[in-house]
């Protein structure tokens, strides 16, 4: 099974070359274990150090490392070594450096450092291993929804 990628959802061009993904000439999976930090990718597919980020940065590809997988009755939960914006969305997950084959549709929760949770429906490999990479394709969310009036007329909030 060959994985591909929307640039729209991860805001950069990634492919897979084997159980790997790459974004340019750069394996995620070789640069997680180089840097054994989170990483964000740019627009051009370059690694950007997140805890190096002023929180007002805002990036769509994070890569981390698993530090914890529970798989169960085709749902999983994954805690990752890194702290997610507060204000995203996992819209999509992959898994570098793991196989896809005999990958299944199944339901996964992604707990952050601050034990945050997102749940997204995706492709989860038959094996994880926990220090594995993990990447996320992240969407902001607005902060201010829109408020309802007793009228049921919606209103923007601004700021």
């Amino acid at each position: 099974m060959t994985r591909t990628f929307d640039a729209a959802t991860w805001g950069t061009d990634l492919r897979a070359v084997g159980a790997d993904i790459v974004a340019g000439e750069i394996s995620l999976r070789e640069e997680s274990l180089h840097r054994k930090i989170a990483f964000y990718l740019d627009a051009d597919g370059l690694p950007v150090c997140q805890s190096l980020c002023p929180s007002s940065a805002w990036f769509p590809t994070l890569v981390t490392r698993m530090t914890a997988v529970t798989v169960a009755h085709g749902r999983a939960v994954v805690a990752v070594d890194a702290v997610l914006p507060l204000h995203s969305s996992v819209l999509d997950v992959a898994f570098p450096g793991t196989e896809l084959a005999g990958a299944q549709s199944a339901d996964i929760t992604v707990v952050d450092l601050s034990r945050h949770r997102r749940t997204l429906h995706a492709e989860l490999p038959r094996h994880l291993v926990v220090t594995g990479t993990i990447a996320l394709a992240l969407s902001p969310v607005c902060a201010h929804p829109e408020k309802w009036t007793r009228s049921g007329d919606a209103h923007v909030a601004t700021t």
